[in-house]
This record gives C-alpha cells, structure tokens and sequence, in this order.
C-alpha cells in the first residue's frame, strides 16, 4: 500500500486483590478533512481514511501472589522496570483544529507541517491552514508571527506579518528562524528574529525573493548558515545552496569520493549534525525507493557519502547501508549522538540511521496507519518536520492536527 505524500515540490501516521488489570481504550475518530486553495492543491495530501486513535492508559502485567496469609515467604518489590519509548500527545487537540493559544492541552492547531526547537528549550511550530508561526514554551502555546486565516506576504513584526502555508522551520544559533512559506506561485524564505520581526530572504544574484526547487525542507549549521534546495538556472537541476547569514547564495557542487558528479533527483530531506556535515534525503518519487547522503562541505564543494538506502530499491527493510530500503524518504532530524532520524512516509514509520548507517525502525509499524498513543514501535499517522529537544523527538502530525512526543529516546 502506497499512501499519497504532500510531495514537497508543487509537481505533485488492591490491594485486596491479587491482580489488577487496566486495558487501553480504543476510540475511532473520522478524519478531519483538510481541505486547501488551488493554490496549495499540490502540497498537501487529502486523507480519505478513518484514524485510529489508541489511547493507552497502560497494559499491567502483575505477578500473582498468595491472597492468603501464614507463611514466611516475604519477597519485596521487584525491580524497577526500565523505561521504554512511547509515544504522546505533547501539544493540541486530536479531535478538534482550530487556532486557538492557551495551555497545551486545550491550545488547537491545524495541520502543523514544521516543528523545530531553540536552545533555550521552546518549540515553533509552522501552523500551514492557519498561516500562522506557534511558540511552543513553559507548557503554553502561543501565535509568535502572523493572523490566524490571514493569508500573504506581508512583512512585518509579529501579527503585522502574514505568511501563505508557512511549513517547515530552521533555527539559527543567534536564535534566528528561517521558514519556507510556499505562498501561491513558488516557496520563498521568511526569517523571523527572537523579537518576531519577519522579513523575506532576498536572492542577490536577482534581487528577487529567494525561492528554492518547490521543496520545503530546510535546516541550519553551527555557523549560522542556511541550507535548502533551489534550481540551476542553466539545468534546471536542484541544487544544494547554502546561504551564508550575510546573505550570500552559493551553490554546493556535490560529488563522491572519487570526484565523480552526483545529481539530486528529488531532494525531500535536509539536516544538520553538530560536525557541521549535512544529510540529504533524496526520494525516487516514481519508484518510492531513497537514499541518505552525508556531505563534508569544503567550500562551493560537497563531498558525498551514501550512508543508506537505494535510489533504486524500495522497501522497509532494516540494515547496514544499502541493504537497508526506505519507501517515500522524507524530513530528517539528528540527535546529540549523531544518529539520524527519518520520516519514511510511505512505510509509515520514523527510521535511525547510526553514524556507520546502520538502519532500524525507531517508532511505527510499515504500512499500518494511525495515530496509536502508548508503547513504541505502535502505528504512526501522516507526519511531517522532526525535531529533538532535550531526549525526546517532537514530530508534525499533520493528520491529526496535534505536536506528538516520543521519549524518552533510546
């Protein structure tokens, strides 16, 4: 089963007892229908199926006892089981969207496609229906840049700004973040300062908003330069750019060890570790089939690796580099370790990547859909941006409308 993907260019989860059990409770939700304009027809996926929301309270397994007294036989308790990853609702409403700020657990949110975090411990969170950028802090949420259902380009401080499906989110070391804000004719760059100023990034080589290749991933390094993904003006090729924070553009020439060119096919996925090296997730879209490149950057050069996958088989298969296959390779996230985590959409599932790319499946079982609270690996729903924060990984729900935790990590 193939899902059908907002493709990331406009081309297109008793005591007195001796036992006591507490079973989960399941309750079956009808989707919420996200419908958008023309204009954004070709960036989000419309879901045409019913979303099971399991929400597990727990599954005790306690060892039975004598009930009766007499006897010696003491034993004390037993020791404390470790924790496992699981999976949470962190912030917003699974049953209702809207565009409501407050605490957490009542605030609304509708279709969050980007999730990023600062180093002072807050989350932003690109609200794409709303138009809207959400800050995420101290257990409240709030709208840090532009109007709820108040659609543009405006620039400007805080609700004076105005942005058009608003979807994925970098944040600099200076606090800064950088959003691709896919408007309604091509996916410009909005950088919004730490007092909410927005301003759109401009392209010095035409003195017009910068645009990328019609995807919207985007990521930051140690040194505050950007990286996202436009096209060659000559090929039509997209390219890897970085944007220096003085706002050069330059161009990344990728290419392997052996110097030999290596050519994106459809750049859907982008980070950075704390060594400065850049992943790239590159997606087959008419096989599903992807691959994930590390690239050392030495100036307008990249000298790439491939870490894992195939740009030709594609699967869900576990494993050490190309033995391993991912089906609809998407957004990417690192950890403080250097592992890497992948939404692999088709397959329904968050995947790690080691540093020597070596592949398993973090959270989500292939090909069954659904949001599924409680222990992992569980089923996940149609998600977009990751982020890490502290342990956890925070992730875009964009089915369900809400920002899922899971933690603690492994």
């Amino acid at each position: 089963m193939v899902r059908i993907r907002r493709k990331d260019r406009f081309a297109f989860h008793d005591n007195d007892s001796c036992f006591n059990i507490l079973p989960g409770d399941i309750v079956t939700t009808n989707p919420i229908a996200h419908s958008t304009s023309i204009s954004r027809a070709n960036t989000l996926r419309q879901r045409a199926r019913h979303v099971s929301l399991l929400l597990t309270t727990g599954f005790m397994a306690i060892t039975l006892t004598a009930c009766g007294g007499g006897g010696g036989g003491g034993g004390g308790n037993p020791p404390p089981t470790p924790p496992t990853s699981s999976i949470s609702v962190f912030a917003g409403n699974p049953t209702a969207t809207g565009a409501h700020d407050g605490p957490v657990a009542s605030a609304q949110f509708n279709v969050p496609t980007g999730v990023a975090a600062d180093l002072s411990g807050n989350l932003y969170v690109a609200d794409f229906e709303n138009d809207t950028i959400r800050k995420i802090s101290a257990g409240n949420v709030s709208t840090f840049a532009g109007t709820a259902n108040t659609s543009g380009s405006a620039d400007g401080t805080g609700a004076a700004a105005s942005f058009s499906g608003p979807s994925n989110i970098a944040i600099s070391p200076a606090g800064n973040l950088y959003v691709t804000d896919q408007g309604s004719e091509a996916v410009t760059v909005r950088k919004i300062t730490s007092a909410g100023q927005v301003t759109t990034l401009v392209d010095p080589r035409t003195n017009q908003a910068l645009q990328t290749d019609g995807s919207t991933v985007i990521a930051t390094d140690a040194a505050s330069n950007l990286y996202l993904f436009t096209t060659q003006a000559s090929t039509g090729a997209s390219m890897l750019t970085q944007v220096t924070p003085t706002g050069a553009v330059n161009l990344i020439t990728l290419t392997s060890p052996t110097g030999a060119p290596i050519g994106l096919i459809n750049p859907s996925g982008v980070t950075v570790d704390s060594a400065n090296n850049v992943y790239i997730a590159d997606d087959n879209t008419q096989a599903g089939a992807g691959v994930l490149y590390k690239v050392a950057i030495n100036g307008a050069n990249g000298q790439v690796t491939t870490l894992a996958g195939s740009i030709a088989i594609a699967g869900s298969s576990d494993g050490p580099g190309n033995a391993a296959t991912f089906d609809g390779l998407s957004t990417l996230a690192v950890d403080p370790a250097g592992n890497i985590f992948a939404n692999d959409f088709n397959n329904g599932t968050i995947r790690e990547i080691s540093p020597a790319g070596v592949v398993s499946t973090f959270a989500g079982t292939p090909e069954q859909y659904g949001l599924n609270l409680g222990p992992l690996p569980g089923t996940l729903p149609a998600i977009d941006q990751l982020a890490w924060l502290g342990q956890s990984l925070y992730v875009a729900d964009t089915d369900d409308s809400v920002i899922l935790k899971l933690s603690p990590a492994p």
